[in-house]
Order: C-alpha cells, then sequence, then structure tokens
C-alpha cells in the first residue's frame, strides 16, 4: 500500500511535480536534512571536526572558540534544488521540479579567546508534495472522482550556542534549540458530472527542543600537520502539538473538527569525525554519524520510524595571500569535494530509503570581511528494484559572510 501510494507521485500522467522538493516528503515530518550548510557542505558535510578562524561551524558548537577575536560573523545561506522522480515500475521520468529555500540566517561571535557564541535560524524538515488518484464511487470503477492531495509545511529550528575553551587543545560547546511549525495535508475531491468539489484541509502543529553537546580535541596548529576530533551528541524532547481539520465547499467551511493533541517522538544522536589539515591548506575529513529513532508508525500500513546513519568523507584546500597593507596572511579561497551516504529515518514497505550524492564548490575572499560561497550536490535516492522511487536531484547553495570587526577592538585577531 505505501509503496504504491508514494509510487503514484511519480506515475507518468499523474504526477504534477512543478516545485515539488521530494515525493517521500509525504512520510512523518518530511524530509529532514541531518547535513551542515554552507562551507562545510561542499566537503561531504563532514563538518563535526573542523575548525576555522573565518567561518562559523553549526554542526559542533565547540567550533566557535576557533573564529577571529571579536569580529562578528553574519552568514545568509539560499538553497536551489532540482529534482526527477521515476517510479520502480514506470518507463518515464517526471518534469523536473524546482524549489529554492533559505537554508540558514546565522550570527557568530567570539568576544573572547575562550568563549564563543551564535544564534541562528533554519530548517530542520520540510514537506513539499503534490500527486493526484482516480477513487470510485460506489464501488464503481466506472464512476469515478479525482482525489488530489498536497502537502506543505515543515519544522524550523532556531537556535543560540556556546562554546568555550578548557584549554589550548579541548574546547566543548552546547547548543540549545527550539523546534516549532506546522505540516498541511490538503485533500481535493472533484467531479464535473456530480457537481463534486470539497476540500480537507489537515493540520498539525509541533513544537518542541533539542540539546546538542559537542567536544573537539586538537593538535597544536604550529606543526605540519593538525589532527582535530570531533564529537557531538543530541538529545531533545518530543514534538507535540494539536491537529485539526477543515471541510470547505466553495471557499466556506462547513465543517470543523478538532482532533486534539499530536506528538511524535524524537531521536538522540551522536556524530564522530576526524580532520588533518596541514600548513600547505589541505584538509581531509571523514565523519559518522547514527540517530536512533524510537519506532512508531508512520503514516502508511508498514511504514515506521527506525534508526537511521550517514557517512561523510571530504576534502578541502585552502589558499592563503599576504596583504599588501598589513602584510598579515589571509585565506584568499577555498575548494572542496566531498560524498555522502544516508539512509533514511523510517522504512517504507520493509526498506530503508538510500540517499546517496557528490558534492563540489568553493568561496572566495572579496575583502576582510565579505565572503562569497557556493556549491553543487547531485544525488539521488531509492531503489528501482524495490518498488521505490528513484529520485535525482541536484542542489545548489549560494551564501554570503559578512564579516565586521567589534566596534570596541582596534584589528581583527586570530587566534
Amino acid at each position: 500500500m505505501a509503496i504504491t501510494l508514494v509510487a503514484s507521485l511519480a506515475t507518468g500522467g499523474i504526477v504534477n511535480a512543478q516545485n515539488v522538493t521530494s515525493p517521500y516528503s509525504t512520510l512523518g515530518l518530511g524530509d529532514i536534512d541531518t547535513k551542515t550548510t554552507g562551507r562545510y557542505s561542499i566537503s561531504g558535510s563532514a563538518a563535526v571536526s573542523r575548525r576555522n578562524s573565518n567561518t562559523y561551524n553549526d554542526a559542533n558548537p565547540a567550533s566557535l572558540t576557533s573564529l577571529a577575536l571579536k569580529v562578528v560573523n553574519f552568514d545568509l545561506l539560499g538553497r536551489g534544488r532540482a529534482g526527477s522522480f521515476q517510479a520502480g515500475t514506470a518507463d518515464t521520468i517526471s518534469a523536473v521540479s524546482k524549489d529554492f529555500v533559505i537554508r540558514n540566517i546565522s550570527l557568530a561571535f567570539r568576544p573572547h579567546l575562550r568563549t564563543g557564541f551564535a544564534l541562528g535560524l533554519k530548517p530542520y524538515s520540510s514537506v513539499n508534495y503534490k500527486y493526484a488518484l482516480p477513487d470510485a464511487v460506489y464501488n464503481n470503477e466506472l464512476n469515478g472522482y479525482t482525489r488530489s492531495v498536497e502537502g506543505t509545511g515543515g519544522i524550523n529550528q532556531v537556535y543560540a550556542s556556546f562554546g568555550y575553551a578548557l584549554s589550548r587543545h579541548l574546547s566543548v560547546g552546547v547548543t540549545a534549540s527550539y523546534l516549532f511549525g506546522t505540516t498541511q495535508k490538503n485533500t481535493n475531491y472533484f467531479d464535473p458530472d456530480v457537481s463534486l468539489d470539497i476540500s480537507r484541509e489537515s493540520y498539525q502543529f509541533y513544537s518542541g527542543s533539542t540539546v546538542l553537546t559537542g567536544l573537539q580535541y586538537y593538535t597544536d596548529a604550529k606543526r605540519n600537520w593538525q589532527h582535530t576530533i570531533g564529537w557531538t551528541g543530541t538529545i531533545g524532547t518530543d514534538l507535540k502539538g494539536y491537529a485539526k481539520t477543515e471541510y470547505l465547499s466553495a471557499d466556506s467551511v462547513f465543517l470543523k473538527n478538532s482532533n486534539g493533541s499530536v506528538s511524535f517522538d524524537m531521536p538522540a544522536g551522536t556524530s564522530l569525525a576526524y580532520t588533518a589539515s596541514n600548513k600547505q591548506g589541505l584538509s581531509l575529513s571523514a565523519q559518522a554519524a547514527y540517530y536512533h529513532w524510537p519506532r512508531q508508525q508512520l503514516n502508511y500500513s508498514n511504514t515506521y520510524t527506525s534508526p537511521s546513519a550517514r557517512l561523510s568523507v571530504g576534502w578541502e584546500y585552502a589558499k592563503t595571500a599576504r596583504s599588501p597593507m598589513s602584510n598579515a596572511y589571509y585565506e584568499k579561497f577555498y575548494l572542496g569535494m566531498g560524498a555522502v551516504a544516508q539512509n533514511s529515518y523510517y522504512h517504507l514497505s520493509g526498506n530503508k530509503i538510500w540517499d546517496c550524492s557528490v558534492t563540489l564548490g568553493g568561496g572566495y575572499n572579496f575583502s576582510g570581511s565579505f565572503q562569497l560561497h557556493s556549491g553543487i550536490e547531485f544525488g539521488h535516492k531509492g531503489q528501482q528494484s524495490l518498488g521505490q522511487i528513484r529520485e535525482r536531484y541536484t542542489q545548489f547553495t549560494l551564501g554570503v559572510t559578512i564579516r565586521s570587526l567589534w566596534y570596541r577592538s582596534g584589528r581583527m585577531d586570530d587566534d
């Protein structure tokens, strides 16, 4: 049942894929993106062990102690996505769908040698699907109506982070997040022969919180190779809220139901990563992440949440140059590439949905206060041999970092 329903999203002649992010977002909380944003996304999102004085790393709050001293960092990142879908039994591929969202807004600052903090807002999950199915009336296949279903919404995450250097080689950090949002499912029943045009709008409102703790151990940066080990652990409350349903005809509500309270069990997670960086600007990183989702039934039969995992590897090369004004070295540009493999946080008819991708991109410092960075990701989800939708997607990110000297400081100091 679940595979048949989800596969119908990609069947030729049925799908209206315009602006559809992913047909799999019909399940659970929608698409949950565990990858990092910004600079470290281009090297496979292997970011938990990354440290850099020019870039805020939201994957591990312990990295806040690596930022340049008394410099405010403002980041704004947008993500565009294009995808096409093909069902396991279909010969045709859907039209290309497109989508664009603001992926991250953050402000980070390191006021003292040992401390740093950050504030930010980003999406935790997204719901964006649309499909149509014929339904029989009175079990008569020759006398039927069209049922179209569209889902929108998602869960947002607003967070505050704090990092503290315990010693010259060890930093810890914590990120507290508040999750909130609404998922909406609109179902339209339409048949012009019997003047049927009724819509059912279902809303689920959620809120909850999570806490992420992080740690980074790093060797002396003066050596030819610096080694960094990063770890994070996440726990949180379950998402709780309420649901309501409205039935509309000709833009007027003729029935409204309050469906009572709703909840969604959230996971505990952990990540472990390693990075080796040399003085020539080369960094090599690898990361493993595990999310323990407790089992809970989802929208369709034989579909339930279960533990998921992600593996990431990547490299980055950063080029430094000497400023003619101050005679000091600064980072001029960087390039990176990586690969990611992860599985879904649910089983769909007994099988996981695998998501594999490659990433590449870079950034350029136009001045000491303005940096532009972009990346691209090519990936696919699902296996047709298992009767799943095969989704091919391309994601493009474009972001800016504005760095400004704190007004009480006379210069930019690096750690």
